[in-house]
């Protein structure tokens, strides 16, 4: 059976107003966007080294990870919020031709998967605005 729950559940769970929410990612609707838990071949796809991904219209988090209490998962939520909405406010193509470019030239500079992956313009965005969100 396939597992999902409104994104706004994490949020409330750890104390997160969805006036912050909606001030850095006012494309995304918590009430309606789903937080999914993946699939065992999705995770083995796409999910190998990352507890969740965003995509246009739903996040997908690991089964390991979904399991948690939802206020534990509230600042993974908030970050792939964000990510949703970068999704949306950049355009699929140009999102996705930026990030792994941005993964790309930190690989070919020598950095290791995790600190290409940490350097990325939008998750650098997203850890930043996860904050903002957090503290107030």
């Amino acid at each position: 059976m396939r597992h999902n729950f409104p994104a706004v559940e994490a949020l409330e769970a750890g104390g997160i107003s969805l006036q912050a929410m909606v001030a850095v990612a006012p494309s995304v609707d918590p009430e309606h966007l789903l937080i999914r838990e993946a699939r065992p071949w999705f995770e083995r796809l796409a999910l190998r080294t990352s507890a969740a991904i965003a995509l246009p219209y739903v996040v997908y988090v690991r089964a390991d990870a979904y399991r948690r209490r939802r206020d534990e998962l509230t600042d993974l939520v908030v970050h792939e919020l964000i990510h949703v909405h970068q999704w949306r406010d950049e355009g699929y193509i140009r999102f996705a031709v930026i990030y792994v470019a941005d993964y790309l030239r930190g690989r070919l500079r020598g950095d290791s998967h995790r600190d290409a992956y940490r350097a990325i313009r939008y998750e650098v965005e997203a850890r930043r605005l996860t904050e903002v969100v957090r503290s107030g």
